[in-house]
């Protein structure tokens, strides 16, 4: 079917082909756009009124539109393609909590469109730099995170994925943001102050970079992972169980890529310090039981460490991206945490230990 190119073809007549898909008979005799978030993609909010089918399927009054339709979208076209993949092969498999597909589809052309779940019908409360994750609730996402990454570890499945590292390697946009002017700009603000020394010079940053992702593709711990699973990725239910949204970065890489995100940018300094290598532990173990080859602690400690090099592209995020406040708030963790992990020293393959 004919995917929307513009937010003007998000009509009744689409939603109703597009939910007729899995909801057979589905009619949507009025449409109503509601809030709208623009960013990477395009987040478009639809107030629904149903045919007596689609209220036989017990269809939601809300769900949201999300696609590429941004002026810079073209540029990141396969992220949207990623999240397609997601909901419509990966989260049927109900291995992590994440919002409700309705319809996800890619077409020739490469636009890629979904409807999900609104969560505020769940009363769901929304992740945020601003308001660090306790080592509980920590606990809880990498429990789901194992159970993803043991799905497809090191499996031929994960070629659908495309190439290790995903499109954060190929589509050059990390590259793009470490210029010179850029880091010698986030250089002179307060959350630079925990920053590694040598990691001040924005060649040394790149170059680790590319050592990262040159871990990544030899990597033998290569599985399917969220790719983005920073705290604004992150929902709660009203219980505190938490979950994860935005699958625009779903790629295989080395499983310590998420591992390292989601702790190092969601947790407070202080607690991320004291509390990273129980909760690795703790991910490694939840593992292991789903019958994952276990993996040297020492070898996983190491890895988990080199991951901190990706963090620091928090230091150069545009402020069209995230706020000023949630970019400096993330950076510091992850510039003091590249003190910690000695995180440039991690990606020679000869420095392992706890440094």
């Amino acid at each position: 079917m004919k995917l929307p190119h513009a937010i003007e073809e998000v009509t009744a007549a689409w939603v109703s082909e597009a939910l007729s898909v899995r909801y057979p008979g589905t009619e949507v005799t009025r449409l109503t756009f509601g809030s709208a978030v623009r960013a990477t993609g395009t987040k478009q909010r639809l107030l629904l009124e149903y045919n007596d089918a689609g209220h036989a399927h017990r269809l939601p009054a809300t769900m949201w539109y999300k696609g590429g339709l941004e002026p810079h979208s073209a540029h990141v076209r396969t992220s949207h393609v990623r999240e397609s993949l997601f909901y419509d092969r990966i989260a049927p498999l109900n291995l992590v909590n994440a919002p409700a597909g309705y319809f996800a589809a890619t077409d020739e052309t490469g636009h890629s469109a979904q409807l999900i779940e609104d969560l505020l019908q769940r009363n769901a409360r929304f992740g945020t730099a601003l308001r660090p994750l306790s080592p509980e609730a920590a606990a809880q996402a990498l429990e789901m995170l194992a159970r993803l990454h043991a799905h497809w570890w090191r499996a031929p499945e994960l070629d659908m994925l495309g190439a290790p590292g995903g499109t954060l390697a190929t589509d050059g946009i990390i590259l793009r943001l470490l210029t010179p002017e850029a880091w010698e700009a986030a250089m002179r603000r307060p959350a630079a102050d925990a920053l590694e020394k040598r990691l001040r010079d924005v060649g040394n940053v790149r170059s680790g970079m590319e050592a990262l992702w040159a871990f990544d593709r030899a990597s033998t711990g290569l599985c399917m992972v969220h790719g983005d699973a920073h705290p604004g990725n992150l929902f709660f239910e009203q219980d505190g169980r938490p979950g994860f949204l935005d699958w625009q970065r779903l790629m295989q890489c080395d499983w310590a890529h998420d591992i390292n995100y989601l702790l190092v940018s969601s947790m407070s300094i202080e607690d991320c310090a004291a509390h990273e290598q129980d909760l690795l532990r703790h991910y490694l173990a939840c593992r292991d039981a789903l019958g994952v080859p276990p993996m040297d602690r020492d070898e996983a400690w190491l890895s988990y460490r080199r991951h901190t090099m990706y963090g620091l592209i928090w230091n150069v995020v545009p402020p069209a991206m995230q706020t000023a406040e949630v970019c400096d708030a993330v950076a510091s963790r992850f510039n003091a945490a590249s003190q910690r992990h000695q995180a440039r020293g991690a990606l020679e393959l000869s420095h392992i230990g706890n440094g």
